[in-house]
């Protein structure tokens, strides 16, 4: 073999991977509403600076201003009368999409396409819609009837916690086209989010089940009055509260307790080894194997959702008091500071931190 060729052989096997993007592709991060992004590499706190800011609703009573989005090169946000998709580095929007006198529930991004719960301004009904991720085209629309309550999508399906006619259910429907694929009356789909393709519903009958994203077949039950408050990233179980409120780890596959914390928690954030969990003016950090407390972080106000990226916890406070930044592993203190708001966790993805009261979005990095 030549030297030019060997030369060239070593040239490419020492290339860096590229590996999948950091993106944020619904609240939570992804279907597991772990609140913890993996792949984030390039946001480094020391550097951090407002770049740019948007308004996130217009003056209709209705409007919510919701989470951004990050994917696929862009940013998706509500914006006055609809949504829009950005470009991360300027804010500069890149098109939108009005909606008529309705606002947003949920967004989230999949196959291509942007999903959205939204609910008319009267209150007197919902619908589930798709659009292009690419241009913002509308694709399909499905009226839900009733007001909806959450929705997350996985596998193809978009599950929605409805009430039509004001009668609980949980529905499934085609990613594809906005079949139906399947409905569980009396079920309630409080913390809807899915573990390895699994939801926990709670149920009439003062229990819960576990079913299977893609056909609504039950997976397991309890007696136990348990519903979801996150997930591990493996999708291997569901972090659960309920009557007594302590937060337990279950196994997703049988309904097994793992382990039980004393601590009761509204949500949780979840990496491999850890779980963060809001509580009061702090946020404690427990192992994930144990249950066991290893620290926690005090905040100048009461804690909201934490949000992991990379090596770093970012845990928002009140409202517009400093977010706090910290070692993920450590719970060591790192440059923060920028306003935050309990009730809006941070998106971070793309070496970019993103941050909403809900009136505007703010971009740092």
């Amino acid at each position: 073999m030549s030297s030019v060729l060997v030369t060239a052989l070593v040239a490419v096997l020492t290339l860096p991977l590229s590996g999948p993007p950091s993106e944020w592709t619904q609240p939570g991060y992804g279907p597991g509403a772990t609140f913890y992004n993996p792949l984030e590499k390039g946001l480094d706190s020391s550097k951090l600076a407002k770049r740019w800011e948007i308004p996130t609703h217009g003056s209709p009573e209705c409007e919510i201003g919701r989470e951004p989005l990050i994917a696929g090169g862009n940013v998706y946000s509500s914006v006055a009368g609809g949504f829009a998709a950005f470009d991360p580095a300027t804010g500069a929007r890149r098109w939108f999409t009005k909606l008529v006198r309705r606002g947003i529930t949920r967004m989230a991004i999949a196959d291509g396409k942007i999903v959205t719960l939204t609910y008319t301004c009267d209150g007197q009904g919902s619908f589930l819609t798709t659009f292009s991720a690419t241009t913002g085209a509308r694709l399909w629309e499905v009226p839900i009837g009733g007001p909806a309550q959450d929705m997350v999508v996985d596998r193809g399906v978009a599950v929605v916690d409805t009430r039509p006619d004001y009668t609980l259910s949980t529905t499934g429907y085609r990613l594809s086209d906005g079949g139906r694929l399947w409905r569980l009356t009396g079920t309630r789909g409080d913390g809807l989010l899915s573990s390895g393709g699994r939801l926990l519903l709670r149920t009439t009958e003062s229990g819960a089940r576990a079913v299977d994203i893609r056909t609504g077949g039950t997976v397991w039950q309890t007696t136990q009055n348990w519903y979801a408050v996150g997930s591990d990233p493996a999708g291997t179980r569901f972090y659960v509260s309920g009557t007594g409120g302590a937060l337990t780890a279950v196994n997703a596959a049988n309904g097994s307790t793992i382990w039980k914390s004393d601590m009761p928690s509204p949500g949780v954030t979840a990496d491999e080894k850890r779980v963060y969990l809001p509580r009061y003016r702090s946020v404690q950090c427990l192992d994930a194997a144990t249950g066991r407390k290893l620290w926690s972080v005090q905040l100048p106000e009461a804690a909201g959702q934490p949000v992991r990226a990379g090596a770093l916890l970012f845990s928002p406070s009140g409202i517009n008091s400093p977010l706090s930044i910290a070692d993920a592993v450590t719970g060591k203190p790192m440059k923060g500071g920028m306003p935050s708001d309990q009730h809006y966790p941070p998106a971070v993805a793309g070496g970019r931190l993103f941050l909403t009261d809900g009136d505007r979005l703010r971009a740092y990095f």
